[in-house]
């Protein structure tokens, strides 16, 4: 039996290899099991993807090892990595590696050490030497190592020094696998051994020595209940004083020295006047009358026995041993021990600290003196394990969401029978229509038939809020996947998923290669948007996540729902063509009776939520916002030179006057645009992009959003020395600035990338908003996306034109489609809201058409550009992108290859085929390096590159995000 393997090494490998199976793993070895083996020369990491009888060569190597007892690989995903090798053009290794998790790749590494037979002789180069010497001092090292360990002036050639060290037989070269970057977390835990007795015994062995503890160990232990005082104090070495303390502390009781009277002689030998008393016997001496003691002892009927003091505990045995411990200042180990105690189980020292005030000294005094035992544990990272999510009850739905549902759980049904997949599903929803009851619904049948499901969302600042509500209405279910987590918590959420731990992971695109076992359904919520689509220069592939989605549904059988307000044009149009079914939920959909109408009494407002005759008794709609748009023209033609309108600034007045709340909009980071000098026109650049830098106030620098660089701020024009330098444009920061100016009294908090550095500020801010911590919320396209912020009354977008006047044909979609989804933040509490929309360009279609809510018309106007144009649907684009430090030799190598391009075009009689370019794309130069693109825009343009040999490094796109 040979195994079919992917090897995975950083250079891309677009074929398999065969290694022959050593007889102890050919019953072990399944499809998706990581294996280590030996590649060329070095050790590497494979990927078993199928088993063969025969190999296509005559000599085969071994598998080395099983790297992980379970498959890292489900057999759909090893079929998911072929179809996005062949769909985008990508190496089949790049495609495999997106499968595994953070930090289960183990690249090859060299190990260098010196060989013993040496004899220090010969010439060697002072890089050499400075090999030599590293290697003398700390012995044998692998390459990555040696690397960081030499001086920096050598690290730059070190390799062909060392690699002529092992020609001359000076070094010994090998090679290995890198450790892991992540293990399964384990945790020290402590656990109580010891028996009661053994606790009490070690007692006296914790803590400070004090004899008032001693005298309590010496009553418990002691078979006698009343033991005599001076025994207590002779076995204790305690004084008088002692006992005194410890009786005043009510710990002790004391009985003084006294005479007993017993019984000695019959009761028919006692007297008459004395029977009374003798019957009271035994007795002390001094609680009977005198005369009868006397006449008693005179008769012989008494025996008479002398009683010594006597010490009893006046506490519970286990009481009496906290006591011991806190005289002794060991209150610490009683915790400890009591602790364990109750837990009966082993018990995280964390727990253990957080619990009780002792620390790691107490812990091993204890275990010195054989209480407890340390351990280790397993535990997941799990980023929501400290969260509390309330649980919610389904809501009734209207009768446009009950007839969405049906025709979902009709498909699917059918599907089911037919054992195939169902069409993908395109919900088309307004915001706020209720697009996420749907999908809970199709999530919630999927769990109960023992399925699993991935919802995605274009962003991580929305994952927060889609979390809390999923947890919500699946507790204990919901698991969260995204690049902001580390890597030890990727890698436990992909374990769980593994193990069948979780049912529903919530995250953006890298969600959805979770190891699922029976995947159900997969949603794409806000399919249009373009963050879905992975694009370079980061390695291939360059996957949408949409459509991946759509192919894993059509591997595993599972529904797909994509929903959006404003569906990619694609998609709409795909569904018109019927590939996908069409849902429509044309309604904003916003509330429940109840809820609303507490709300409006707890806050005194009349509510602007009405009733459907239509939809359940208890559910309460209320329409879109309406949306303004001022010509900004007309603004400075009246004098207004503000960034505000003045329909705006009368809006927010009025809003904060309500104590409503405000989102106000503008797509750009910084304070200024850009800088420019006002006597030669000098704008300033980024020296390695040749883009314009944005001036940050917070940083008092000028920063590039393309490749960070940062610069001073000037205080002289570079090009011509005037200080008459000036800031222009607006961004973010500046927006923030002048609203505090304007409305001084008001809070207002920023919302862009700048903000949300740290990996839970996304969250933080939206939860001080929902909260009403603040009154105005200043941000970027991320605000846009999906959020619910019922609050808010009043949406301006400050500015319309951003983006439109950029050369790409989604422009005007791009621009639909992010005042639409602002828009939408609108309106969505108590009291309606309205959208106000400032704009050079009132009369682009894109921007009468997100007024309006209507996204027929946009369709409309703009398949009429793409059918003139043949651009997507009507024809398929792919990006051939080059990279390189030298514009003009990057300049030739375009032409080249557009050259054989048109030529295996025509051999290929491809007459629907066009090939744009070469050209340099709009951001031509990006952190110093610059970038000519290709263009094929055909029916199927990997019909063109599927047998065309690229060269390196160009990078090919497949479907692109951007032409820019």
């Amino acid at each position: 039996m040979y195994a079919q393997l992917v090897i995975n090494i950083e250079a891309p490998l677009e074929t398999t290899f065969h290694y022959h199976m050593p007889g102890d793993l050919q019953q072990k070895l399944c499809i998706g099991h990581l294996v280590e083996v030996e590649f060329g020369r070095r050790l590497a990491q494979g990927i078993v993807v199928a088993f063969d009888d025969t190999a296509p060569v005559a000599e085969t190597k071994p598998i080395i090892a099983l790297i992980d007892p379970e498959p890292v690989i489900r057999s759909w995903q090893v079929a998911l990595a072929r179809w996005l090798s062949d769909y985008y053009l990508a190496p089949l290794n790049s495609c495999l590696r997106l499968l595994l998790p953070p930090g289960l790749t183990r690249w090859s590494d060299t190990t260098l050490e010196i060989n013993p037979v040496w004899d220090g002789e010969g010439r060697v180069t002072k890089t050499q030497e400075a090999i030599l010497a590293v290697l003398e001092e700390k012995g044998d090292m692998r390459g990555r190592q040696l690397k960081q360990a030499l001086p920096k002036k050598y690290r730059k050639k070190w390799q062909k020094a060392a690699n002529q060290l092992v020609r001359r037989n000076i070094l010994l070269k090998g090679t290995v696998l890198e450790p892991p970057r992540v293990r399964p977390k384990k945790i020290r835990t402590a656990e109580l051994v010891a028996r009661p007795r053994d606790v009490w015994n070690a007692s006296l062995n914790l803590g400070r020595a004090n004899k008032q503890s001693d005298v309590l160990h010496y009553l418990a232990q002691s078979n006698d209940p009343l033991p005599a005082e001076n025994d207590v104090l002779e076995n204790t070495g305690a004084g008088e004083d002692h006992l005194t303390a410890l009786e005043e502390a009510d710990l002790i009781q004391r009985s003084p020295a006294s005479t007993l009277l017993v019984p000695d002689a019959s009761t028919a030998q006692v007297p008459e006047e004395l029977q009374e008393a003798f019957e009271q016997l035994p007795a002390l001496a001094d609680s009977l009358a005198p005369e009868a003691v006397s006449a008693m002892e005179a008769g012989e009927l008494v025996q008479v026995i002398e009683q010594p003091a006597t010490v009893g505990l006046a506490v519970p045995r286990q009481e009496a041993l906290r006591h011991i411990f806190e005289l002794r200042n060991g209150h610490n180990y009683h915790a400890i021990l009591e602790l364990l105690r109750q837990v009966a189980q082993p018990l995280a020292l964390s727990d253990i600290y957080a619990e009780t005030d002792g620390s790691m000294y107490h812990l091993r005094r204890l275990e010195k003196q054989g209480l407890i035992r340390f351990g280790s544990e397993e535990v997941w990272r799990d980023p929501l394990a400290d969260r509390d999510f309330v649980p919610t009850e389904a809501p009734q739905l209207t009768s446009d969401q009950w007839q969405v549902w049906e025709q979902i759980k009709e498909a699917t049904d059918e599907a089911r029978q037919e054992q195939i997949a169902p069409k993908p599903f395109l919900l088309h929803g307004v915001t706020g229509s209720g697009k996420t009851e749907i999908y809970m619904r199709a999530i919630e049948a999927a769990l109960k038939r023992g399925e699993q499901a991935i919802v995605l969302v274009p962003e991580i600042a929305l994952t927060p809020q889609t979390v809390r509500r999923f947890a919500a209405r699946f507790p204990g279910h919901v698991a969260v996947m995204h690049s902001r987590l580390s890597d030890g918590q990727r890698y436990d959420t992909w374990r769980r998923a593994r193990q069948g731990l979780i049912d529903i992971v919530v995250g953006p695109r890298s969600a959805l290669f979770t190891p699922f076992n029976n995947l159900g359904v997969i949603v794409v919520d806000e399919e249009h948007d373009h963050s879905y689509k992975q694009a370079p220069p980061i390695p291939a592939p360059y996957y949408h996540a949409r459509e991946t989605a759509i192919e894993i549904g059509r591997l595993v059988r599972a529904t797909v729902i994509l929903g959006s307000a404003t569906p990619d044009l694609v998609t709409y149009h795909r569904a018109k063509a019927g590939q996908y079914q069409l849902l429509e939920l044309p309604k904003r959909v916003m509330g429940h009776r109840m809820r609303i109408e507490g709300q409006a009494k707890r806050l005194s407002v009349d509510s602007r939520y009405a009733h459907s005759e239509e939809d359940p008794e208890d559910t309460l709609s209320i329409p879109l916002p309406p949306v303004k748009i001022v010509d900004l023209r007309q603004e400075l033609r009246a004098g207004n030179r503000s960034v505000f309108s003045r329909a705006l600034q009368e809006a927010v007045d009025e809003a904060l006057e309500r104590d409503e709340q405000v989102i106000l909009f503008l797509n750009r980071r910084g304070s200024h645009s850009f800088v420019l000098c006002r006597d030669c026109g000098e704008v300033l650049k980024c020296p390695s992009c040749d883009l314009p830098l944005t001036y940050h106030r917070a940083n008092i620098a000028l920063i590039c959003h393309h490749c960070g660089r940062q610069k001073a701020q000037p205080e002289h024009c570079p090009q011509c020395g005037s200080r008459r330098i000036k800031y222009f444009g607006l961004g973010t920061e500046e927006l923030e600035s002048l609203v505090r100016q304007r409305w001084s009294d008001a809070r207002v908090v920023r919302w862009d990338s700048d903000t949300t550095a740290r990996h839970d500020s996304h969250e933080e801010i939206l939860a001080s908003f929902v909260k009403h911590e603040a009154d105005i919320l200043v941000g970027t396209q991320m605000i846009a996306k999906g959020l619910d912020l019922p609050l808010v009354t009043l949406v301006g977008v400050i500015s319309a034109d951003v983006s439109l006047g950029l050369p790409d044909f989604q422009i005007g979609e791009r621009t639909f489609q992010l005042l639409t989804q602002v828009a939408g933040r609108a309106g969505r509490g108590l009291l309606g809201g309205r959208v106000i929309v400032q704009t050079y360009k009132p009369d682009h279609y894109a921007i009468q058409a997100a007024a309006d809510h209507d996204y027929v018309t946009f369709y409309l106007e703009e398949i009429r550009f793409r059918t003139r144009h043949s651009y997507p649907p009507f024809r398929r684009l792919a990006k051939l992108l080059l990279i390189d430090p030298n514009n003009e030799r990057g300049r030739k190598e375009a032409a080249k290859l557009a050259q054989a391009l048109q030529q295996h075009r025509r051999e290929k009689a491809l007459s629907a085929t066009e090939i744009v370019g070469p050209v340099p794309p709009f951001f031509q130069r990006i952190d110093g390096r610059y970038r000519w693109q290709i263009l094929v825009r055909a029916p199927d343009p990997a019909r063109l590159l599927r047998d065309f040999e690229v060269p390196r490094p160009w990078l090919v796109d497949i479907d692109p995000a951007s032409t820019l």
